[in-house]
């Protein structure tokens, strides 16, 4: 399990796919994401899950409240373990999860995860410019930076919009002043285990 400050993320089970379904099928919500898909039903959720778990390149976690109530969706897609970088995207379904910091806390707590602990460089995403919340949370709170604009990318609604493409680095990470409530603790006590050695270079000690 994930933990921040007033979330967490844990691996999905089979007994919240009728949940993500609802998430998927609320046209509130679709308005709001970039990518377009037909009215879902469980038993193709459930088939997607099944595919979706062996999948090394693409992680998902539910977001949940320290309490454990789900949130939300997050995780890290196309991971590109050679060149350290990934996409990742933040789907808050609950009404109840809006407007509480835990959309700002559940970016902050992927960052640290990827940067800390996977060892990645660099997360993109891509965001709808009249989706304030999102802009807001990853641009102006969570320091992530506008990289370019796709025009006309995203049909919505009888019109095509815009859509935002950003993205954060470790170093942007590091310089937020929020960073120290993210960064791992290093232990207050170490024992070594392993016997001295010390490296001999050659020629060194000889007469």
């Amino acid at each position: 399990m994930i933990v921040g400050n007033k979330v967490r993320f844990r691996a999905l089970e089979d007994d919240d796919q009728p949940l993500l379904v609802a998430w998927l099928n609320d046209p509130e919500i679709s308005r709001l994401v970039g990518g377009f898909s037909f009215p879902a039903s469980v038993s193709a959720q459930r088939e997607w899950f099944a595919r979706a778990k062996s999948d090394s390149k693409n992680q998902r976690w539910m977001v949940e409240s320290l309490e454990g109530e789900p949130l939300g969706l997050t995780g890290l897609w196309q991971i590109d373990w050679q060149n350290r970088h990934a996409l990742t995207a933040l789907k808050l379904g609950a009404p109840s999860a809006r407007g509480k910091g835990y959309g700002t806390d559940a970016i902050m707590t992927l960052m640290a995860y990827a940067f800390f602990q996977v060892g990645l460089n660099r997360l993109w995403g891509e965001i709808l410019p009249y989706n304030l919340g999102s802009y807001k949370a990853y641009v102006e709170r969570c320091g992530w930076r506008v990289e370019g604009v796709s025009r006309q990318h995203i049909y919505r609604e009888g019109q095509f919009h815009d859509q935002l493409r950003v993205a954060v680095l470790k170093e942007d990470f590091l310089a937020h002043p929020e960073v120290a409530r993210y960064t791992p603790k290093a232990p207050e006590h170490t024992i070594s285990v392993l016997p001295e050695h010390r490296v001999t270079w050659p020629g060194e000690g000889a007469p």
